[in-house]
């Protein structure tokens, strides 16, 4: 069978045991199919943030380059003007959830519940449902996946950790990027956090560098 790289993205996660049941590590296990292609995928979490997010899709705007935005659903109701931006200029949206819980420790009912919520909030916010599921931390049972396909949902989880959750400086999150991304790489940001400032600081320099060494940016295949 021929793999697309959406195809890999659907089914080439890795489950690990961890306790009781199974979760999907994203920091280690999520994979693309081995490419040449110098092509990069950058997507962000968390968001909207009415304080990081217009700067980011500044950013994103001037260099001409795409990103997949994982939102969640309350912050669209809060910011629905900002997830109508993200659509209108060009990027993916995908389900974060709606109130960033993680999966693995909730019943199927409710991470369903929770997602399509979620679904409900960014069709209010820009007129389409979104594509992928991202979930919280990454992890989640191998009962609940199922359930995610069934809403319609294939799961995006990424290759390189920015860090910039725990990033004390924009060099930071450009060294650790730099260090880890090759052709291929779901690079994950974040844009609703209180270090989000050096996240918007970071990523010009990001695309600039590796602009230059040739790479393209996509969002997420659909």
């Amino acid at each position: 069978m021929r793999f697309t790289r959406k195809r890999w993205l659907l089914t080439c996660f890795t489950l690990t045991s961890i306790g009781s049941w199974f979760c999907i590590p994203a920091t280690t296990n999520a994979q693309t199919p081995p490419t040449n292609e110098k092509v990069l995928y950058l997507t962000f979490d968390d968001g909207p943030s009415e304080r990081y997010t217009p700067k980011l899709l500044d950013v994103l705007r001037e260099s001409k380059t795409p990103a997949t935005f994982f939102v969640l659903g309350h912050r669209c109701e809060q910011f629905p003007a900002i997830v109508r931006r993200m659509e209108r200029e060009g990027h993916e949206l995908g389900n974060h959830g709606f109130t960033h819980t993680d999966p693995a420790k909730q019943a199927v009912t409710t991470m369903t519940r929770d997602i399509e919520m979620a679904d409900s909030a960014i069709i209010r916010a820009c007129g389409k449902k979104p594509v992928y599921y991202r979930p919280p931390y990454g992890s989640i049972k191998p009962d609940e996946i199922a359930y995610v396909h069934r809403l319609g949902h294939p799961i995006a989880l990424w290759t390189v950790d920015s860090e910039d959750w725990k990033a004390e400086s924009s060099r930071s999150i450009v060294e650790r990027v730099e260090q880890e991304a090759h052709p291929g790489s779901i690079i994950l940001f974040h844009d609703g956090i209180s270090t989000s400032r050096y996240t918007v600081e970071a990523i010009p320099t990001i695309i600039k560098d590796y602009k230059a060494k040739g790479y393209i940016f996509r969002t997420l295949p659909v």
